[in-house]
Parts: C-alpha cells; structure tokens; sequence
C-alpha cells in the first residue's frame, strides 16, 4: 500500500498549452476519460508517452465502459476513480476494470469505511480527508513530547538576543546538527561552510529560524508513512500558497503569514491535538484559528485555491485564476517549483 502523495499527480485540462511546463521526472499527468474523446488529445498524450512522460486516466462519472479504457492500458499507467458518489454500476466497473495493467488510485476517501472497500477492492494509491483528519489523543504526556519543539519555537519568538536563542538551541545537540546541516545546504549559496550554531542564528534571523523548527518539529511527529505524506502535503499547502501570494502581492511579510496558513491548516492531524494547543505553544495569534477554520479573508481564499488544486476541482481553479489575473503557465511554475522545494527540505529534514 502506497499513500498517493509519493507520488506527484498534476491534473492537466489545458492540452493546447503544451506539457513542456511539467517536468516529466517529478510530475504523473491525470487526464479525465471525457476529454480523452478527442482523438488530438490522444495523439497528444502517445506523442509525450514516447518522451517519457507518465500519464493517469481519470475515469469521469458515467464513463463505466471497459471497453474504452481497455486500449488505453497501453498509454496509461494510471486510473483513477472518485469515490464521493460510489454505486453497483461503479462497482461492477471497479472489478472489471483491476484485470487491466493498470496501477489504480483511489480518490476522496473520506472515511474508514471508503478506504476498507478500496482495499478489497485492488486500489493501490489512496487520496482523500481520511488522511488528514485529526486523529484521536491517547495520553496527555504524549502530546506534552510531541510538542516539545514548539515550546523552544514559543521561546524564540519571544526572545530578542541572538546569541540567547543560540544557547537554546545548543542545548539540545540534535537540533544543533540539524540547523548546521540545513544552513550548509545547497539552499545556501556559502563560501564557507558554517560549522558556529551562533553564526547560523545570525545568518538565518528570527524568522527564518521560526520558519525551520516548525518544519523540523512537523518531521520529529511523523512516525509512519502516512504522517509523512500528511506533513508534505502541509508543505505543499504552505509554499504554494507563499509563492502564490508573492505573484499576487510582493509583500514578504504577507507571503510569509501565507506560508504559515498553509502548514497549520494540517497542524491538527500532524500534531495529533487541537489548534487552540498548537496556536498557543507557538505563541500565534488566535485570529488564525477563524481563518483555518472558516476559511475567510486573504489567507482563506489562497487556502481554498490550493485546496482545489488538490481535488482538481477545476471549475474553482479557474473561478480563481481569473479573479487575480494569474496564467495557466504561472501555476504551473508554482506548482513545479513548490515540489522542488519539498523534495529538497525532505532530503534535508528527513
């Protein structure tokens, strides 16, 4: 069983623009069974499946005929089914349908019970809130340790002196050597390297360091592989919705509340405890809680936007695009440059 978020899916509606803005190394490309009636776009996509790209079938409601995708197996190596609406012709299409070469994935799995049937079912990719959802607490202690990272991201960003927030952190060795490997990264582009956790506190600044130990701290909570892709799904949220905000609006200072949003939108199901706990333990203001919760203002908007490009809820998409000005070939770079990022904090995080 492989959670669907180690792999990167990217729905593609827009076939004129061409699929030179998708790297084929990073991104699987989803198209829907309807537009795949148009035999340019399938003379499109055989073109592409030649150059290396991967592509995934989405099967749109009604399009129940075996018949159709049984030629496509060849093309595509990926099919994917929407469990929201799940009936007996669905689910007499579902067990046709396994006997193809196809690796299935299961999308808008919600609850136990939809993951449970995709299992039975062959499904090997799972996509849905099921994954996301808080899950309950057992002890307090256990959330007391979990949190132990926030209470040294509270005393930072309460404290002023550099070399104060140094002596923190080199209290605690492990997360010295992280920092001195993050700061050594090729993030940064340094003469030198940096071996004086004084010295990376005073390159990063404040912010920056806020910014890391929260991120490390969502790594420290991860123990098994659907927390993984829990926390890079938040990391997704946040950076695309960080460099979707400096597109809109060059305020740094705005982008960088944006990039805060989009990870704590997860926070609950990372941390395994309520909002109001996490908030208070990063000594955040409550107002975020109504706009996490409600999903209102700036801030909600953007975490809306990039909560529909994970459903592909295209119809939002582009309700949004159009209502801020931005291009296909703008998300798009977002969108690619945002897993790059990941990619490249999970090899230095994880």
């Amino acid at each position: 069983m492989i959670p669907l978020e180690v792999f990167y899916f990217i729905f593609f509606s827009n076939w004129k623009l061409g699929l030179n803005l998708i790297n084929k190394d990073v991104f699987i490309v989803e198209i829907q069974s309807k537009d795949l009636k148009s035999k340019t776009l399938l003379e499109k996509v055989k073109e592409f499946k030649d150059k290396g790209f991967i592509f995934s079938v989405e099967v749109s409601e009604g399009d129940f005929s075996v018949d159709f995708y049984l030629p496509l197996s060849g093309i595509f190596d990926y099919l994917s089914v929407k469990f929201n609406i799940f009936n007996p012709e669905k689910e007499n299409f579902i067990r046709s349908i396994v006997e193809l070469p196809y690796t299935l994935k299961a999308e808008d799995i919600d609850n136990n019970e939809d993951f449970d049937k995709a299992l039975k079912l062959g499904f090997d990719l799972f996509e849905g809130e099921f994954f996301t959802k808080p899950e309950q607490i057992t002890t307090k202690e256990d959330t007391v340790n979990k949190l132990e990272i926030l209470k040294l991201i509270r005393y930072i960003s309460e404290e002023e002196d550099l070399n104060d927030i140094a002596e923190a952190i080199k209290a605690n060795p492990n997360i010295s050597l992280r920092l001195l490997k993050y700061i050594n990264s090729s993030f940064f582009y340094l003469k030198s390297p940096i071996t004086s956790v004084n010295r990376a506190v005073s390159y990063l600044g404040k912010k920056n360091l806020l910014s890391w130990l929260f991120l490390l701290s969502m790594m420290s909570v991860a123990k098994n592989d659907i927390d993984k892709e829990v926390v890079r799904l938040a990391l997704f949220r946040g950076k695309f919705m960080e460099l979707l905000s400096l597109k809109i609006n060059p305020d740094s200072n705005i982008a960088e509340t944006a990039f805060l949003v989009g990870i704590l939108s997860l926070a609950e199901r990372i941390y395994k405890t309520d909002l109001k706990t996490i908030l208070k333990d990063l000594n955040l203001s409550q107002d975020l809680e109504k706009v996490l919760t409600e999903k209102i203002g700036y801030f909600g908007e953007l975490l809306n936007f990039v909560i529909n490009v994970e459903r592909n809820n295209t119809v939002e998409v582009k309700n949004f695009k159009k209502n801020y000005l931005l291009s296909d070939e703008e998300v798009a770079d977002i969108t690619v440059e945002t897993y790059k990022w990941i990619d490249t904090m999970f090899e230095i995080l994880g």
